[in-house]
């Protein structure tokens, strides 16, 4: 396509013109992946809210995410006004205060296979990021950031579908790279099944560290809520630092995380561990709802009812998406992480659970990485790959 045959419409989140072209922006990914059995949406709700539900959405002005963050979304539509792309282009001051850099982020990425298309979106982005003070454009980064996996699916296409994880078409790494933008990241995650025996190294190792350590673990209900809450934000933050690109939760924040999560959480699936009685560390699950969310029936295609049937259907899913692991950095190298998975093992075999998924593991977490290789059967099953660029004067 030629370029003058692409207009780009940049618009933000504030006026009621900018509510009726975010519906646009998010009704886009739904046409592009309409016949793709790979591809599970979020609700709509999950974007632009719904206050009857009390659900506030990525995009709506009054998200946290915005009190320490700009945002600016842009459509790429032909001649004829049709939808041709789509991507937002965000600052998040918090990020750039925790790092010392100036990094803008582009994200809800989405194209027709046109390399024209593709550097539209990204030259808007990029001069805008530019306007904003910034030297470096990276991505995809999608909101909520620190909840939806970084980057670009660049392996594993055909795989199941994961709560969290994004789909994107195979052609998208060729148009980035077209575009300028270089891999400088890449994130790991397995899929294993649950119902094998119990490896004995990680049985051996689990009961050798809780003997000789001090060390005990236990499951949400033994203590409240707000301790609960507590104690994951101090030890995520601590835990997540320095890895590639996290941003430290606001107390807010997380636990706006928590409150959400409790309408489909199976609370057993979160693990604790103290060292001589103080918190070190967490292990988390969530059922994989996206069991629940597939878009084939009627029912499903009308938003609350597809909302509710994730509600009712959470507890009879067969599988689990392994998302929170922290530990503290001052109790690392004790393999404690080895307790928690083995400790979390037992309840999730008893439970009948079919297969879990453990992700997003950044390709320089060998910690993680050498624990997973002692599972049996386990599966690389996607890859997701950061870009970069700097943006030039």
């Amino acid at each position: 396509m030629k370029k003058s045959d692409i207009r780009i419409i940049q618009f933000f989140n504030k006026s009621r013109n900018d509510k009726k072209l975010l519906k646009r922006f998010v009704k886009f990914h739904r046409e592009l992946y309409r016949n793709n059995p790979h591809y599970v949406p979020l609700l709509d709700y999950e974007y632009l809210g719904f206050k009857l539900l009390g659900i506030t959405g990525f995009f709506e002005p009054d998200n946290l995410f915005y009190k320490h963050a700009e945002i600016t979304f842009f459509l790429a539509v032909d001649r004829d006004d049709q939808m041709l792309g789509r991507c937002c282009a965000f600052v998040n001051h918090r990020h750039n205060s925790h790092w010392g850099d100036r990094v803008g982020f582009f994200g809800h990425f989405e194209s027709i296979d046109d390399p024209a298309v593709a550097e539209a979106l990204i030259n808007s982005s990029q001069e805008w990021l530019k306007e904003k003070g910034m030297d470096t454009i990276r991505g995809p980064q999608n909101l909520p950031v620190n909840e939806a996996t970084p980057g670009l699916m660049t392996d594993g296409f055909d795989t199941r579908p994961i709560v969290y994880y994004h789909y994107n078409e195979p052609y998208y790494e060729n148009l980035l790279i077209k575009c300028g933008l270089n891999p400088v990241k890449r994130v790991f995650s397995w899929e294993v099944p649950v119902m094998t025996p119990m490896e004995e190294k990680l049985e051996r190792v689990a009961n050798l560290v809780m003997k000789r350590k001090k060390v005990t673990v236990e499951s949400w209900g033994q203590r409240s809520l707000d301790t609960r809450k507590e104690e994951m934000l101090s030890i995520y933050n601590d835990a997540w630092e320095n890895n590639f690109g996290f941003v430290p939760f606001l107390k807010e924040e997380f636990d706006k995380i928590i409150d959400d999560m409790l309408l489909v959480m199976d609370k057993n699936l979160f693990v604790f561990v103290y060292v001589d009685g103080e918190p070190a560390g967490f292990f988390g699950g969530v059922p994989n709802i996206f069991e629940c969310m597939q878009i084939g029936s009627f029912i499903s295609k009308i938003e609350l009812l597809r909302a509710l049937k994730v509600i009712l259907g959470a507890k009879r899913v067969k599988g689990f998406r392994f998302g929170y692991l922290g530990v503290k950095k001052k109790f690392r190298h004790m393999a404690l992480d080895g307790v928690l998975i083995w400790y979390q093992k037992k309840y999730s075999q008893a439970r009948g659970y079919r297969y879990c998924d453990i992700g997003w593991v950044l390709d320089d977490n060998d910690i993680v990485i050498n624990t997973v290789k002692m599972m049996k059967d386990v599966k690389l099953s996607k890859t997701y790959t950061i870009f970069e660029k700097p943006i030039s004067n």
